[in-house]
């Protein structure tokens, strides 16, 4: 689809473009010649109307084509961002996963204005560097390359600056995050005006470097062209050459001009797109991978679709590690080593270990977030490589920790029963509600306005610490999983509402893991 409307919108702008020189030189010759008649009225009039239709024609494609560009960019961007890796994003500071954000945002403008750009100006450049090259020579036309090479270096330097200045931005955004999440502690301990590292210098002076890069390249490229041609044109004048071919001539002038700057204006633009595009892929590892491991409790739902699991039978364990170990990838130590686990259908297990020992890595494992480095998991018998993916994450739900949780702006119901799928039919909505009061719940749903319909999240209904505790385990159990594992989801809770959560964990849930510290 993208492949045909870009040869579509080239062909429309080539025709366009061809059409309108093709009327100024029938009108500019008839002109000079003195024998402007109807006939050559006529033929400027169909050729300047049927630019202006092709030029609407290459309008309209170039809308569709920018459309299905941005859609296919924010496609992938959206697999890579629920492919990331929760280790690799936990490394990041916050100043950097913002940078990361923000350079995101910006890359389907520069990737496809600047391409669309760049693509409509070597087109125009093409047609009037062929005209202007007919009517000065040979020379003129290798005058126009030695300053399309000198684009092509300021461009390159262009890019290297574009690079350093993002790589500058990104430590400074993050030194301004740390700083503004810890301000009240800052104010404190260190003085009014405490000293600078050299950040907002080295940025200031990049900054400038690179602004005065793009005016070269966008101001100094089209204008020393011009330049060069008005001298060539006044040459060829001084020759003696006929009226026509000095019409052409100024006309190829003119558009190679125009042309030139619109091409090196689109090709800074995918300069900076690519400079972009290499800041925000750290954190698109997965990217390419359709199937990669999503987080199930912020995927859009969690499904038991997939590869069936062999019917259990008689000392097959539901969920199985056998040797598991477990790698990050740029640490030599693993986390975990080679960790033997037996859950049997109905089982009710607490699994307890100090801070650091590997139990939130081992939750991930078991819930098909990551890939073992050593040993080998299987539920019902079957492996994951076996089960899948996607089948494997429908059966066993793992509830992260609720600091590394999600709460999503938008209606209760709608975070309650993401898992389920949206919109919600009755009968969810009465699901909800039900476990919601059974995890003591029914104050928060009889104090909001809306109910469940309430909207909340950052900037909705705020709710505290241990009720976004308790929408996660609701979200969860009504996701009815064959295996729950809890990873110190009740630590937010007071002991009667822990108990109160635990004892609707263990009635609703079929097989249940819990993991506390």
């Amino acid at each position: 689809m993208i492949r045909v409307l870009a040869v579509a919108f080239a062909v429309c702008h080539a025709a366009q473009y061809g059409l309108f020189l093709g009327s100024w030189l029938v009108l500019g010759g008839a002109a000079l010649d003195g024998a402007v008649t109807g006939r050559s009225i006529a033929l400027w009039a169909a050729a300047l109307a049927g630019s202006l239709l092709c030029r609407a024609a290459a309008v309209r494609l170039q809308g569709e084509l920018a459309t299905a560009i941005g859609r296919r960019l924010r496609g992938r961007l959206l697999r890579g961002a629920l492919a990331l890796d929760e280790s690799h994003v936990r490394r990041e500071g916050t100043g950097h996963l913002l940078g990361r954000v923000l350079e995101a945002e910006s890359l389907e403008d520069l990737a496809v204005g600047g391409a669309l750009a760049g693509l409509a100006g070597g087109l125009e450049l093409l047609l009037a560097g062929v005209l202007f090259t007919a009517a000065l020579g040979p020379v003129a036309g290798l005058l126009l390359a030695a300053w399309l090479v000198v684009a092509a270096v300021l461009l390159r330097r262009h890019e290297q600056r574009r690079r350093r200045w993002s790589t500058v931005r990104l430590a400074l955004g993050n030194m301004l995050a740390e700083q503004v999440a810890g301000h009240r502690t800052r104010a404190v301990q260190q003085p009014d005006d405490p000293p600078g590292d050299g950040t907002h210098d080295l940025y200031d002076a990049l900054a400038r470097r690179m602004d005065r890069g793009w005016t070269a390249l966008t101001a100094l490229v089209p204008r020393g062209w011009a330049l060069t041609g008005v001298v060539l044109l006044a040459a060829r004048a001084a020759q003696g050459a006929d009226r026509v071919s000095v019409t052409a001539a100024a006309g190829g002038v003119l558009f190679t001009f125009g042309a030139l700057g619109r091409l090196v204006g689109g090709l800074a633009g995918v300069a900076d797109a690519r400079c972009a595009w290499d800041a925000l892929r750290p954190l698109l590892p997965g990217a390419s991978k359709e199937d990669g491991f999503l987080h199930p409790q912020v995927g859009s739902s969690s499904t038991k679709d997939g590869p069936p699991c062999p019917d259990g039978t008689d000392g097959v364990p539901l969920l199985e590690a056998q040797g598991v170990g477990y790698t990050y990838a740029g640490h030599g130590r693993p986390v975990l080593r080679r960790v033997t686990l037996r859950v049997d259908a109905g089982d009710r297990i607490l699994l307890e270990g100090a801070s650091g020992s590997g139990k939130s890595t081992l939750a991930g494992l078991l819930g098909g977030q990551r890939a073992p480095s050593s040993g080998v998991l299987r539920l019902h018998g079957a492996t994951l490589a076996e089960v899948g993916a996607a089948g494997w994450r429908g059966r066993v739900l793992t509830v992260p920790q609720p600091d590394h949780n999600h709460l999503m702006l938008g209606p209760l119901a709608l975070n309650l029963l993401i898992g389920r799928g949206w919109p919600a039919t009755p009968g969810d909505l009465a699901d909800a509600e039900s476990v919601c009061r059974a995890l003591g719940l029914g104050d928060l749903l009889d104090r909001m306005p809306s109910g469940l319909a309430q909207i909340v999240g950052e900037t909705g209904w705020q709710l505290s610490h241990g009720e976004r505790s308790l929408v996660f385990l609701a979200r969860a159990l009504l996701q009815e999983p064959e295996v729950l594992v809890l990873d110190e989801t009740f630590g937010a809770l007071d002991p009667h509402t822990l108990e109160r959560a635990l004892a609707v964990a263990r009635e609703r849930a079929r097989t249940l893991l819990v993991i506390r510290q």
